[in-house]
């Protein structure tokens, strides 16, 4: 299926620019990617794009194989966003900010999320692991080529919070390494290695619940560091503070 897919450089201040580029895939089709101000256009006309979340991930791919080389070439730092897919009938499908370019309500947030919201920021700001791990969670759900990676990077993290390491986590969170290693750990090691044409294939529905294990988590080791008291008014600032 073609689609035409958009989006923008970023920084969108750099004010990138490059005329249409042009390749072939083998057995396929072809693929253009091209940038007026930073606004950038990848053309899709490919056999394998299946649906608008393959269109958002492969124009992704795409689109930054070409920034990363111009990147290179200037010895800058930039970074792709996509916005939206339009199929060749017209019908534009609006990449969110959820998993799989997915909008709201997401199936990784929480019903009441302020509470949660609250808890996760004290503790990041007194615990380094606990803030890096939000952090690589959240290049997570946004990064479908590296989700792994950052999953495992997250899951190490917490792991790192504890003195005895692993046995010390499954013992304190109620995790096994047999589960990190099949939901996680099989996907992150080739390409935390280099060895990408190693990586097994990973689909959507795959990496929902690969977020949600490491989401899991993380809320596992939120809830033994800081469990929820009882006062609903929890995590409230304190207006004289």
């Amino acid at each position: 299926m073609r689609y035409v897919v958009t989006g923008r450089v970023q920084p969108e201040r750099a004010d990138v620019r490059f005329s249409p580029i042009e390749w072939k895939v083998p057995d396929q089709g072809r693929v253009v990617v091209q940038c007026d101000s930073s606004q950038i256009t990848v053309l899709l006309d490919l056999t394998s794009t299946d649906g608008w979340v393959t269109a958002y991930v492969q124009a992704e791919h795409f689109a930054s194989m070409v920034i990363s080389a111009l990147g290179f070439s200037l010895g800058f730092s930039y970074s792709i966003e996509i916005l939206q897919a339009t199929q060749e009938d017209g019908t534009p499908h609006v990449i969110g900010v959820g998993p799989n370019g997915g909008g709201e309500p997401s199936p990784l947030g929480f019903g009441l999320h302020e509470p949660i919201f609250f808890r996760a920021f004290y503790l990041a700001n007194q615990n380094i692991f606990f803030r890096f791990a939000l952090r690589d969670f959240m290049r997570a759900i946004k990064d479908p080529v590296d989700c792994a990676t950052y999953c495992y990077r997250a899951v190490e993290s917490i792991k790192s919070a504890f003195v005895g390491g692993w046995n010390e986590m499954h013992a304190a969170l109620d995790t096994n390494r047999e589960k990190i290693d099949t939901m996680i750990k099989v996907y992150a090691d080739p390409v935390r290695h280099g060895n990408w044409a190693e990586a097994p294939a990973l689909n959507s529905a795959e990496r929902l619940k690969m977020l949600t294990f490491t989401r899991d988590i993380l809320v596992k080791y939120l809830e033994f560091v800081s469990p929820a008291p009882d006062d609903n008014g929890f995590g409230k600032p304190d207006p004289g503070v």
